[in-house]
């Protein structure tokens, strides 16, 4: 299977690394064969010495918004756990072409922060920073980068998008809005 890189791909990259750079973040990134799972993803780190929890990030479409779901690689993400925050039971996860369109990245590529769209909603795990290393892919398929969990914390405090963190461990649902340091 051939993958070419779409302009969104690469700006979407081009984005990143400006951000880490703007708030003086170090950051590892590593090049690797093209991985279309989370499963396989970890493996290519792994193998690469790159240490750190990976990111499983999920476009939801609820009642004609979108929300990006930053998680553990290895996480269950139900949508039901959602429906109060989103004030629907309609929650699906969103097509390539919403993706697209909503924030200009492709599935299995798609990163934890910076989008051109500044108003897309997002909601990040809390479990995430019980590690001391988070590794994303910025936006195209055949790179990692790894930061580490209390730098993670100062990118989100820069982004303009509203950011919540969430807590569903023991069958609770909890939800907190953006922290500022």
């Amino acid at each position: 299977m051939i993958f070419i890189l779409s302009n969104f791909d690469t700006m979407l990259y081009q984005n990143i690394k400006r951000i880490l750079e703007k708030v003086d973040i170090p950051y590892q990134e590593i090049h690797h064969e093209v991985s279309q799972s989370c499963e396989h993803s970890m493996l290519l780190r792994k193998e690469a010495w790159l240490a750190g929890i990976g990111s499983k990030n999920i476009v939801f479409h609820a009642k004609g918004n979108f929300y990006l779901v930053t998680t553990l690689w290895d996480k269950d993400i139900k949508a039901r756990n959602f429906k109060s925050e989103f004030w629907t039971k309609d929650i699906r996860f969103a097509s390539q072409d919403e993706i697209t369109a909503s924030i200009e990245a492709t599935i299995w590529s798609i990163p934890p922060f910076w989008f051109i769209n500044q108003d897309i909603p997002f909601y990040v795990d809390k479990e995430i920073f019980e590690n001391d290393f988070f590794i994303f892919n910025p936006g195209i398929w055949d790179v990692s980068v790894q930061v580490r969990t209390s730098d993670l914390k100062k990118i989100y405090n820069e982004l303009k998008n509203p950011v919540t963190f969430f807590d569903f461990r023991d069958e609770k649902k909890e939800f907190e809005k953006k922290w500022f340091l």
